[in-house]
């Protein structure tokens, strides 16, 4: 008699179910597992993986490092195309917090009041984007960080990289 966990990858393969193969009388047929799962829990969605190309200012822009440090998943059905990690508390108004890692859909422009990460000469930062055909300001989700206003010929050096479209949570330190 085969072990158990022989039996489960002979059906496996076979695809059948595995008390039919050991010889009881049920249906061929593999059962799907039970998806009752309890009030507290909930299955997870499809994933994929991203890349992680490095970390983004929420509060004074850092250096943006265009390097992949790992890839991250991220639920199939956000459309993103790759993440950072955010440091500082610009965006806690928002629950974007340090630690926190924000995906981001590459496109090269947004709508007004939407978050984005923005590229200011070789430095990025995540805030939200208002431009009026004069001047750009990027804003905080902190009141106690000043708005970023540009004008004029400053704003040839920012560039929207990508709208954020979701945030994860970091558990680090809890």
């Amino acid at each position: 008699m085969p072990k158990q966990q022989n039996i489960y990858k002979m059906a496996r393969v076979l695809d059948v179910d595995e008390a039919w193969l050991m010889g009881i009388d049920v249906p061929m047929e593999r059962t799907s597992p039970s998806t009752d799962l309890p009030s507290n829990m909930y299955p997870l969605p499809e994933m994929e993986k991203i890349p992680l190309v490095g970390s983004i200012a929420c509060g004074t822009p850092i250096l943006a490092e265009e390097n992949i440090e790992a890839y991250v998943d991220l639920p199939r059905h956000i459309r993103a195309d790759y993440a950072l990690e955010c440091k500082g508390d610009s965006m806690v108004g928002v629950d974007i917090n340090d630690g926190d890692i924000v995906y981001i859909r590459k496109q090269p422009n947004v709508e007004n009041g939407q978050i984005a990460a923005v590229r200011i000469g070789d430095e990025a930062t995540l805030k939200r984007v208002y431009y009026d055909g004069e001047c750009l300001q990027l804003v905080a989700e902190n009141p106690k960080i000043r708005p970023m206003v540009f004008f004029g010929e400053e704003m040839n050096d920012i560039v929207i990289e990508g709208l954020a479209v979701a945030h994860c949570r970091s558990l680090r330190g809890i």
